[in-house]
């Protein structure tokens, strides 16, 4: 898993959830936005591309 996405907890039409990168075993604090499908997000430490399908699938599953 490199990818979790945690539903807000509001259950209303405009409640969003956040995406967080699972870095060597450890959750990122700091939220993703979904990247723009020519720029993927780049982790500097562990080295993995996290591209636009990456976050669909997340969002599908709820972690990747």
């Amino acid at each position: 898993m490199v990818l979790i996405y945690e539903s807000d907890p509001l259950d209303d039409e405009n409640a969003r959830g956040k995406f967080y990168h699972v870095c060597r075993g450890r959750i990122e604090p700091a939220p993703l936005a979904v990247p723009q499908d020519d720029r993927p997000y780049e982790c500097g430490q562990c080295g993995i591309d996290l591209e636009t399908e990456d976050f669909l699938m997340a969002l599908q599953k709820g972690s990747v």
